[in-house]
């Protein structure tokens, strides 16, 4: 029997919705709460360090209840939590809501993720976490245009009741498809987790620190994406716009090749190709982006290898957690979190300082980083065979 994996795909994709969504609702919600947008902005930030904090206590105080079970409520909760910032009236009742779907987000998608990986097939991981990963990707390329495109039609109360639908239809696949306590496929899961090393092992923290490492390179760029692009290529308006969908679109589809890399050419192997060349695509992007065309192909290139990321390092972090991958997977969810945080502060600083060139340099030079720590990796028997 092969596990149903696309219901808790749905369930990331629903909760990867009402994660990013906000970013395109800035206008639309700050005028219907009267507040700035920087105050908006701020939901963000509130989302991430909740997740951040509560993700691995989720995990270590969740783990006694049958992960099945452990979605279902984390669905649940985070459907309860989008209907009530659509009846939210005031913006503080809204940023103690978001913090509370960032917890109920915390419980689902690092469970998905193991339950994923231990239920895949012998060689068959990669695609297992890709599909799981491929609702996150998704939902990051599409939750923002559906925001601008909705919020001015729907309000913003409209679209968290759609994104609360969405979560719904996702708490209904996990339960119907998703294979109950008892089924032959959640006893290989247990049996494999039970099969596990008992500790964790001590290379899980240079895991983590790549994982850091990648996001903070990523979010230096992405989070100014738009300026980067408007100086290097002149692009504008709807130029921009299909600039960043090339970035978007290579994402989803490196998102699918990055777990056929892993289980072909292994998950140490398939980073060191992903980070390496996301290295390259920065350094070459002020020379090779100065006309439209060449700004498409190399942020297509970075969007494509950044995201092929995802699922060999989930897995090597899953392979070297031992019966504690939920809480290992939780703890890189937050240092991705942070990671974001982090890379937000610092292309902040260099955009502040006027040479917005530097944002690819500075990505860059942390992305190399990550690829000096894959190599030492790589060098370990353990992390060469998976």
């Amino acid at each position: 029997m092969r596990p149903r994996l696309w219901p808790l795909a749905l369930g990331t994709f629903a909760i990867g919705f009402g994660s990013n969504v906000v970013t395109g609702l800035l206008p639309t919600m700050a005028g219907e709460l009267d507040v700035s947008l920087a105050d908006i902005g701020r939901l963000v930030s509130f989302y991430g360090v909740a997740y951040a904090i509560s993700t691995p206590l989720v995990a270590l105080f969740g783990g006694r209840l049958p992960r099945r079970a452990l979605m279902l409520t984390a669905l649940a909760l985070f459907a309860i939590a989008c209907v009530a910032t659509a009846l939210a009236t005031d913006y503080s009742t809204i940023a103690v809501v978001r913090a509370l779907s960032a917890i109920a987000a915390g419980g689902f998608t690092p469970t998905a993720t193991v339950l994923a990986s231990r239920l895949a097939a012998p060689g068959e991981r990669g695609r297992a976490l890709a599909t799981v990963f491929g609702g996150l990707t998704t939902a990051a390329v599409v939750a923002a245009p559906v925001g601008n495109i909705l919020g001015p039609v729907l309000g913003y109360r409209g679209v968290y009741l759609i994104t609360a639908g969405l979560a719904a239809v996702a708490f209904v696949a996990v339960f119907l498809l998703v294979a109950k306590p008892g089924s032959d496929l959640l006893e290989r899961a247990t049996a494999a987790a039970a099969g596990s090393r008992g500790f964790p092992s001590p290379l899980v923290a240079l895991v983590l620190l790549v994982s850091m490492l990648e996001t903070v390179a990523a979010f230096t760029v992405q989070t100014y994406a738009s300026p980067l692009l408007t100086a290097v290529s002149g692009a504008d308006g709807l130029s921009l716009s299909v600039l960043l969908l090339c970035y978007g679109a290579a994402g989803v589809v490196g998102n699918i090749a990055g777990g056929r890399m892993a289980d072909l050419l292994g998950a140490a192997r398939t980073l060191w190709i992903c980070f390496f060349g996301c290295t390259m695509a920065l350094v070459l992007l002020p020379f090779a982006g100065t006309t439209l065309v060449g700004a498409g192909a190399v942020f297509a290139v970075w969007g494509f290898l950044a995201w092929a990321a995802n699922s060999p390092l989930q897995g090597m972090l899953i392979q070297l957690a031992g019966r504690h991958g939920q809480l290992v997977v939780a703890l890189n969810s937050s240092v991705i979190a942070l990671g974001t945080a982090g890379g937000a502060i610092i292309g902040g600083t260099i955009i502040a300082s006027g040479n917005v060139l530097a944002l690819a340099y500075w990505g860059a030079g942390i992305m190399g980083l990550a690829v000096v720590v894959v190599s030492v990796l790589a060098t370990n028997r353990r992390i060469a065979r998976t």
